[in-house]
C-alpha cells in the first residue's frame, strides 16, 4: 500500500508540474503546499469555510469508477482588510469516495505578466462532503499580477483531467 501511495504522490507532483508548463509557466514551478502556507511567499492562510465572490471561472469534475464529483472555483474577497484571491474545491456528498479517490486544487500566481509563476499547492481531499481552500494572495491593480486556479479528480482507474480557470 505504501508503494501505491508513493507512486500516486510522485504522479500527482509530476502532473501538477506538467500542468504548470501547460498553463504557461516558464519559471521554476514549486510543487509543495508548504511554499504558500504559514505566510510563505506573501500568501495568507484562510479557513476552508471562507467564501468570496466568484471570479474567472469555476467547473465540475466527475469520474465514473467509482462515481465521484468535485467542483472548483476561483474566488476573491476581503481577508484581513485586504483584497485577495484564492482557489476552492468542494467534493459532492454523493458517490462512492473509496479510499483511493483524490481531488486536488492549486493556484498559480504571477507578478511579472506570466514570465514566472508561484505554485500554491496542491491541496488534496479524499472524502465526499469536504471543502478546502488554497491560501489567499493579495490582488493588485497592476496588469502584471494574475491568478489561475486548477483542479483534478482521480481514482486508480480514471482521471478527470486537470481543469484550469482563465488567468484573472
Amino acid at each position: 500500500m505504501h508503494s501505491i501511495r508513493r507512486i500516486f504522490s510522485v504522479g500527482t507532483a509530476a502532473f501538477v508540474l506538467g500542468a504548470g508548463l501547460l498553463a504557461g509557466s516558464s519559471g521554476a514551478a514549486q510543487a509543495a503546499a508548504s511554499d504558500c502556507t504559514g505566510g510563505a511567499n506573501g500568501f495568507t492562510d484562510i479557513p476552508d469555510s471562507l467564501s468570496g465572490r466568484g471570479v474567472a471561472g469555476a467547473g465540475a469534475l466527475v469520474i465514473s469508477d467509482p462515481h465521484a464529483v468535485a467542483s472548483w472555483a476561483m474566488q476573491s474577497g476581503t481577508v484581513g482588510g485586504r483584497q485577495m484571491g484564492w482557489g476552492v474545491l468542494s467534493t459532492g456528498g454523493a458517490g462512492d469516495w473509496g479510499p483511493r479517490v483524490r481531488a486536488s486544487v492549486w493556484m498559480y500566481v504571477t507578478n511579472d505578466n506570466k514570465a514566472t509563476t508561484i505554485l500554491c499547492g496542491p491541496f488534496e481531499v479524499q472524502s465526499a462532503g469536504t471543502r478546502i481552500t488554497t491560501p489567499a494572495y493579495p490582488t493588485s491593480s497592476s496588469a502584471s499580477r494574475a491568478f489561475q486556479v486548477c483542479a483534478v479528480l482521480s481514482s486508480p482507474g480514471e482521471i478527470a483531467g486537470a481543469t484550469c480557470s482563465p488567468w484573472w
